[in-house]
C-alpha cells in the first residue's frame, strides 16, 4: 500500500502547473501557523449553539495552491459554515510534491479536492476513496491555441505541437476520439514560452489561469474547452475514505452541506473571500482569483446543479467517464461506480 501511495503521489494524472501558482502555500496571517494551516476555531460561535460543544476537527487539503478554483471552501471557512455545521476546519493548501490522494488514504488529512478520474484509478489501485461532492460539473481545463491560427475544433488540431503532462487522461480521450495519430506533444513544464514563441502549436491549461497570465503578456489566445470534447470528468471533487465515512457520517454530511452553501456563497461574493484566499497564496493577485471567481460559474452552476444542488453527480455520468477511461486503457475493468461516490450527504435546493 505505502509503495503505491508514493507511486499514486508522483504521478498524478492531474496536476495543474498554472503559470502563477508556483507561489509556496503561507500560513494564515491572522494563526501565523508555521504548518501552513488555518482553522475556523478562531471565532468561537454564540453561546447555546450546537456547535461549541465539541467540535469535530477536520482538516481539508487541496488538490494544488490556494486560489479561486476552491473558493467555495475558504467561503465556508469565512462565513463560519462549518463552524456552525459543528466542524472545526482546518484547509492546507497542496502543491507539486503534496498529494491530496496519498494524503487522505494514509489518514494524514480527512478529506481532499481531486478529480472523478483519479479517484477511479486510484480505487483500481485498492485505495478506497469516495467522492462526496463535485464542486466542478465539468473540468475547467482547455487547450490553448494562438488566436490567429484557425483552429475550430479538436479534430483541426492535425499535426500540431500540444505541450501537455505526460500521461494526462483527456489529452489521451481527445487523441483516441479524434484521431490524432498525427500530434506532437510534447512534455509541458508549466512554463509558457515555448507556446508563446510557437505559433501554431497548443498548451493545456485551465481556463481560470493560463488565459488570463497569456493576456498580461499581451498574447492573443482562443481555447478549446475540455468539456467539449465529450470527456466525463468531474473536477474539484471533494473525496474522503471508505472508512471515514463508516466513522463520521455526521461529520461527512456538516462538511458536505456547509461546503455547499460555501459555493453558494462565493459565486455571488467572491471579491470579499479572495482577501482571505490569498493569505493561503500571497503571491497570488486579487485580480486573478477575481478572474477565476467569474469564468468557473459555468462549470459549477448548469441545470444538474440548478435541480439537483451545488455538488451533484450522477451514476450515468460516472459510468460514461468509467467506460472512456477502459476506451483508451487508462482503467484495467469495469469496477461498480456507486462505491467510487454517494450524494446521500448533499443538501437539495
Amino acid at each position: 500500500m505505502l509503495l503505491i501511495l508514493l507511486s499514486l503521489a508522483g504521478c498524478g494524472t492531474n496536476a495543474k502547473n498554472d503559470p502563477g501558482s508556483n507561489a509556496k502555500p503561507a500560513a494564515n496571517a491572522t494563526t501565523a501557523d508555521p504548518a501552513n494551516t488555518a482553522s475556523a476555531a478562531a471565532d468561537e460561535p454564540a453561546a447555546g449553539t450546537p456547535a461549541s460543544t465539541n467540535p469535530a476537527d477536520v482538516t481539508l487539503i487541496e488538490g494544488w495552491y490556494a486560489k479561486g478554483e476552491d473558493g467555495g471552501y475558504f467561503a465556508g471557512l469565512q462565513q463560519n459554515y462549518y463552524r456552525d455545521a459543528g466542524v472545526n476546519m482546518t484547509i492546507t493548501p497542496g502543491g507539486p510534491q503534496i498529494s491530496a490522494m496519498t494524503l487522505v488514504a494514509s489518514g494524514k488529512a480527512d478529506f481532499g479536492i481531486s478529480y472523478a478520474d483519479d479517484i477511479l484509478l486510484a480505487r483500481q489501485q485498492g485505495i478506497p476513496v469516495v467522492g462526496i461532492l463535485a464542486g466542478f460539473q465539468y473540468s475547467p481545463q482547455v487547450l490553448i491555441h494562438h488566436a490567429d491560427d484557425k483552429i475550430e475544433s479538436f479534430a483541426d488540431i492535425g499535426n500540431r505541437t500540444v505541450y501537455v503532462t505526460p500521461g494526462t487522461l483527456y489529452w489521451e480521450y481527445i487523441k483516441s476520439k479524434f484521431k490524432l495519430t498525427k500530434a506532437k506533444p510534447m512534455a509541458y513544464t508549466g512554463q509558457l514560452v515555448n507556446f508563446i514563441k510557437d505559433k501554431k502549436s497548443l498548451n493545456q491549461g485551465y481556463i481560470t489561469n493560463e488565459p488570463y497570465a497569456l493576456a498580461n503578456q499581451g498574447v492573443d489566445v482562443s481555447l478549446l474547452k475540455v468539456a467539449d470534447s465529450g470527456y466525463a470528468n468531474y473536477a474539484d471533487v471533494l473525496f474522503t475514505t471508505e472508512d471515514y465515512l463508516a466513522k463520521h457520517p455526521d461529520v461527512v454530511k456538516a462538511v458536505v452541506q456547509a461546503s455547499q452553501k460555501g459555493w453558494s456563497y462565493y459565486l455571488d461574493n467572491y471579491k470579499t473571500v479572495n482577501p482571505l484566499i490569498k493569505t493561503y497564496n500571497p503571491e497570488a493577485t486579487l485580480d486573478a482569483m477575481d478572474y477565476e471567481a467569474e469564468h468557473e460559474k459555468e462549470f459549477i452552476l448548469t441545470d444538474e446543479t440548478k435541480a439537483n444542488g451545488i455538488g451533484a453527480m450522477t451514476v450515468d455520468r460516472w459510468n460514461q467517464l468509467q467506460d472512456q477511461l477502459i476506451e483508451i486503457k487508462g482503467l484495467k475493468e469495469k469496477q461498480d461506480v456507486t462505491t467510487a461516490f454517494t450524494t446521500e450527504f448533499l443538501a437539495k435546493p
